[in-house]
């Protein structure tokens, strides 16, 4: 914990007490959120952010927000354009492209076809696939629907790029096969399954088709019987047919605050990226899963099947199924994001006690989800969830942070700190780079990195920098080469 000042303490005190003591009224509770936007890391004495002015700053031209409060939706309100082109307003049943969000819904489907005794998450993947089998480099090799929903299948293809028009696209097959009117590449395996993460859009593709060749029904109709409908959800669906489309969705935008030519491209990788909803249709879903985690309540699934889905499958990680885990004091947090062309857009709940915050965007700005996630955070006083910030007794110069730069290795894996600028970064060749942010002595925040995580870096009986621990949800120790 960072150590302050006695009046920096009484301060950040009398700030959640605050909010905590005025938020009781949904108005205020409403607008609490809408003017305490903060970034990741807070200097005591700086003002909070207005919801609409940081929306002009990311040339966001829409959005939408449903805050989840004991099991149930506190509010849902909705912010500017459809579109910049024209000013019709996002409303509360404005549709947008959820992305990779998409990979949660698909895991419940997952999840809700084992329970129909048709498929097993621990069964090779080709026990279950009929119309189409995996290339495996090797006989002895095996990938599981386990592996696949929590990325630790060693595949390829993280992401798809989407199709600008609704002609001529590629079946699921092609897509896996990375042939005919595909324009991905073919889904491959990269490295050994069970062994580390790596992010595989392409491994959900073929979770899609192993429910398509078993459920004897489409992808979109089994998503809209046993979670759609039981949950009497309106103004979401999954399909790549345009004239299916509601009238009230929104167009996507480029980081500039454009409008997309084509308004939004089509994703027939459905379980990877091809949901469009509301926030409050997400948040119902969200909720029902929330009540199987903890009092066997919900009508998609039992609680057996929805703790499973939030149980890493490797040591140190935080990917469950389908949805990837936050640990905060001794609370957990479960989120995903989205990404399409021209949408992001956010999940953040609590596995109990029912909280949480939903928002989707038609801009590119990922920054302005997280600041209204800790806006949330801060206005509800989530248990356990801080809020970093700077020990303003703490200063770098130059001189101190070229001491941090090097290599570290952890087993196979090698991370290197940088000093570009002024500034410390920090990566791990061809996967991620991140600013690091001061918070204390010689302690940062990674900044992009998902979930929250830290780096502390610890000196041998020397004074020499020897070492560094990276904490996210968990503690791992990483050696500097020499």
């Amino acid at each position: 914990m960072t150590i302050k000042k006695p009046l920096q303490l009484l301060t950040l005190f009398l700030f959640f007490t605050n909010f905590h003591f005025t938020a009781q009224n949904l108005t205020e509770r409403i607008d609490n959120v809408e003017n305490s936007l903060s970034p990741l890391v807070s200097i005591e004495g700086e003002s909070l952010w207005n919801l609409q002015e940081r929306m002009r700053q990311y040339k966001t031209p829409g959005l939408s927000i449903t805050v989840i409060k004991d099991y149930k939706i506190d509010w849902t309100k909705s912010y500017g354009q459809i579109s910049n082109d024209y000013k019709n307003k996002v409303t509360n049943e404005t549709a947008f492209q959820a992305g990779s969000i998409s990979k949660f819904v698909n895991a419940l489907a997952i999840m809700k076809l084992c329970e129909q005794n048709n498929i097993e998450l621990d069964s090779d993947i080709n026990s279950h696939l009929t119309s189409w089998k995996f290339p495996y480099k090797n006989s002895s090799d095996k990938i599981t629907l386990r592996q696949i929903l929590s990325h630790t299948g060693g595949l390829s293809m993280s992401g798809f790029s989407g199709y600008k028009k609704a002609e001529n696209l590629p079946t699921t097959i092609e897509i896996l096969e990375g042939n005919g009117p595909a324009n991905s590449e073919k889904v491959i395996s990269i490295i050994p399954a069970n062994q580390e993460f790596k992010y595989s859009g392409g491994g959900t593709t073929i979770s899609q088709l192993i429910l398509t060749d078993n459920a004897n029904v489409t992808y979109e109709n089994f998503i809209s019987n046993y979670i759609f409908t039981p949950l009497k959800i309106e103004n979401s669906f999954y399909s790549i047919q345009e004239e299916k489309y509601t009238k009230n969705i929104s167009s996507g935008h480029t980081r500039k605050g454009k409008p997309l030519k084509n308004n939004y491209n089509f994703y027939p990788e459905s379980a990877a990226a091809g949901l469009w909803t509301t926030t409050s249709d997400l948040a119902n879903i969200l909720i029902d899963f929330q009540l199987s985690l903890n009092d066997n309540e919900g009508k998609i699934l039992s609680k057996e099947s929805a703790v499973e889905m939030i149980k890493p499958v490797l040591n140190n990680s935080n990917s469950g199924l389908g949805v990837f885990l936050e640990k905060q004091g001794e609370n957990i947090y479960l989120q995903h994001s989205a990404a399409t062309r021209g949408f992001r857009g956010k999940f953040f709940v609590s596995a109990k006690g029912g909280n949480g915050v939903v928002i989707l965007t038609n801009g590119t700005s990922i920054k302005i989800l997280e600041e209204i996630i800790r806006s949330v955070a801060i206005t509800y006083n989530w248990d356990g969830f801080k809020i970093f910030e700077r020990n303003l007794d703490i200063t770098y110069e130059k001189s101190d942070l070229i001491q941090y730069v090097g290599t570290y290795g952890l087993n196979k894996r090698k991370i290197q700190v940088k000093l570009k600028k002024g500034k410390l970064i920090l990566s791990e060749k061809g996967k991620w780079s991140s600013k690091l942010t001061p918070i204390d002595d010689s302690k940062f925040v990674i900044d992009i990195v998902k979930p929250r995580a830290t780096i502390q870096f610890k000196n041998d009986e020397n004074g020499a920098v020897s070492r560094c621990i990276l904490n996210q949800g968990g503690l791992t120790e990483w050696k500097k080469e020499i």
